[in-house]
């Protein structure tokens, strides 16, 4: 008589995993729900409107923005805590790194949504975003037109890339290493609780608008200012040179002994720390 085959262990997405599913579902929905009140030709003046002339626009807009830095916070959690156990082994190589890059997905996404503001500060962010796209090498500015659109002004293409491409991108992605379509109800309660209640909290105001002098130090958004930081001293390039090599070092980790595999924890370690300290010397430059 045959033995019947066991089935192979599910993989686990651990705690963050399945708690970014639930943050993406809640960030999807909400900014689902203000498609309609946003329009690319006038960007702040939707929003200003959103916020001052529909009952509870500003909590729809917060409850967006919150639980897409939850998002980016959790998958950042999740990267640790995989790393920590590490259990990349359990992943196919390509599941592993098409996993990797859910990090950067996200901070585009979010960096997308930053620009939609269309006041003082998101122009800014642009103009050091197209900089940094365009000094890629061969294919930076295609991929500037491709991702920025042509047009100067025209948020049309970082929309498009931001509720369409991105996001996209970010459920497939998270759906193909949590094994499920859609995320559990448990975490999708839990991201919405969490996100409700920072929108119903923390104010989110918006900026300027366009047209005012940019503040002498820009110090938006949160998640990028490491990357800011550096670009004081370092060259442009170093907008994509460093986070393309820490999506490379967390690949790597998947291929590498156990020996090079504390190299590796070392090096990121040491990228870690180097964004930490730019940052921090950027929040001091801002107050001298």
């Amino acid at each position: 008589m045959e033995t019947p085959a066991t089935p192979a262990p599910r993989i686990s997405s651990g705690g963050f995993g399945r708690l970014s599913f639930g943050f993406l579902a809640v960030s999807v929905v909400s900014g689902a729900a203000l498609v309609p009140f946003w329009s690319s030709s006038h960007a702040l003046d939707s929003l200003e409107r959103l916020e001052g002339g529909i009952p509870w626009g500003f909590f729809l807009r917060a409850l967006h923005a919150f639980s897409s830095f939850g998002l980016l916070v959790a998958t950042a959690g999740h990267i640790v805590q995989s790393l920590a156990a590490t259990s990349e082994r359990q992943l196919r190589p390509a599941v592993w790194w098409r996993s990797v890059l859910l990090l950067p997905l996200a901070i585009m996404a979010l960096l997308g949504g930053f620009v939609l503001r269309g006041d003082a500060e998101a122009g800014a962010a642009l103009s050091i975003w197209q900089r940094i796209v365009d000094s890629i090498p061969v294919v930076g500015t295609l991929l500037a037109r491709l991702l920025l659109g042509t047009t100067a002004g025209d948020l049309g293409a970082v929309a498009l890339h931001h509720a369409g491409t991105f996001t996209l991108l970010l459920w497939l992605l998270t759906s193909e290493h949590g094994e499920r379509l859609l995320p559990d109800a448990r975490s999708t309660v839990l991201a919405g609780l969490v996100s409700v209640a920072l929108a119903g909290a923390v104010p989110f105001a918006l900026g300027a608008p366009p047209g005012t002098p940019p503040p002498r130090v820009l110090l938006g958004p949160w998640y990028l200012l490491g990357l800011q930081g550096a670009l004081v001293d370092l060259p442009v390039a170093a907008g994509w040179a460093g986070p393309l090599l820490l999506v490379l070092l967390l690949g790597a980790i998947r291929h590498a002994g156990e020996r090079h595999r504390r190299v590796l924890l070392v090096l990121l370690a040491a990228w870690a720390a180097g964004y930490a300290a730019f940052t921090v010397r950027l929040l001091v430059i801002s107050r001298s």
